[in-house]
């Protein structure tokens, strides 16, 4: 799995999968259950714990120290700021695979329950992030800090009739933040407002090669909403599919002049059985402020048969 977070710097490679960058450390291991019989050594060199901000507890700030989740780790997050020792520059790993059962699973278990990525430079990898543990989570995840990363996770949005209504908010403050190669899924009747909103005037967000499957509340959502002047938008190579007639994959709002690049994402609507007329809006700009936005190579499709169909005729965008 590719950690952008980790690309292009110099690291030394350990047990598990784990890249350490010079000067961090393993500051602790985390699975619910405990030590294992047949752990090896690391598990049993006092720096195993029960839960993340248990672990979070013993990272040093600036330092790119880990926090390395093991395979069987389940947590609930029940309450705001879950995880409230949070320290800057903490990398929190997952050392399994997204999607496989045993993996590291994370479950929001209350309407209230949030993440914050609230101080800067700390990154969650690998995961599988549960927001369907109950009905109607508001904000799951809320990053305000610069330099965050959220990437290569499993993100359940939704499932049966439980889900989140705004699963990622990148707030003021989220300078460099980076959401990229996550699998974003939602199946059931819960609906969501927005996938990813951005509601603040952040610089140099960058939203990359995720694939994301929803039902939006309405075709007045965006998978994508950006709802503030946030300038130096990078929002490329993403896979979007919105399950809802007319819908809006990337929606840019009237009610300011964002700046960046729009590139290279490719996006399908529902076709109501081929018996609606259906207008499927890849990136939208709303009202009538002039966009200083450059996009670029967007692909859609309203058909069933999705392969090769560019919708409207002759249109990329």
């Amino acid at each position: 799995m590719t950690t952008p977070q980790f690309v292009s710097f110099d690291s030394i490679g350990t047990p598990f999968g784990t890249w350490l960058k010079p000067g961090g450390r393993v500051a602790a291991y985390v699975r619910s259950t405990g030590l294992q019989e047949g752990d090896d050594l690391f598990a049993m060199s006092g720096n195993l714990v029960a839960s993340i901000n248990d672990g979070c507890k013993r990272c040093r700030a600036g330092k790119n120290d880990i926090v390395l989740v093991l395979d069987g780790h389940t947590e609930n997050l029940a309450v705001a700021d879950s995880i409230p020792d949070l320290v800057a520059g903490t990398q929190i790993v997952s050392a399994g695979r997204p999607g496989a059962s045993n993996n590291p699973t994370l479950t929001w278990t209350a309407t209230a329950s949030t993440l914050l990525l609230n101080v800067a430079d700390v990154s969650l990898v690998g995961f599988n992030l549960n927001f369907a543990g109950i009905d109607a989570v508001v904000a799951p995840i809320t990053v305000s800090a610069a330099g965050c990363t959220i990437a290569g996770n499993l993100i359940t949005v939704a499932a049966g009739s439980a889900g989140a209504t705004t699963p990622i908010t990148v707030a003021a403050g989220a300078t460099n933040c980076t959401i990229a190669d996550n699998k974003m899924l939602a199946t059931g009747t819960q609906t969501e407002v927005n996938i990813i909103s951005v509601t603040g005037a952040v610089d140099n967000l960058e939203v990359a090669r995720n694939k994301i499957s929803c039902l939006l509340t309405s075709a007045t959502g965006g998978i994508i909403q950006i709802g503030a002047a946030a300038t130096n938008l990078d929002i490329h190579d993403n896979l979007f599919y919105n399950a809802v007639e007319d819908g809006v994959c990337i929606r840019v709002a009237d009610t300011f002049a964002a700046t960046g690049w729009i590139y290279k994402n490719f996006g399908k609507t529902i076709d109501a059985g081929g018996t609606v007329a259906n207008t499927l809006k890849l990136v939208s700009f709303e009202g009538t402020t002039e966009s200083l936005i450059g996009c670029f190579e967007n692909y859609a499709t309203d058909e069933a048969t999705a392969s090769g169909v560019i919708s409207p005729a002759g249109a990329s965008t």
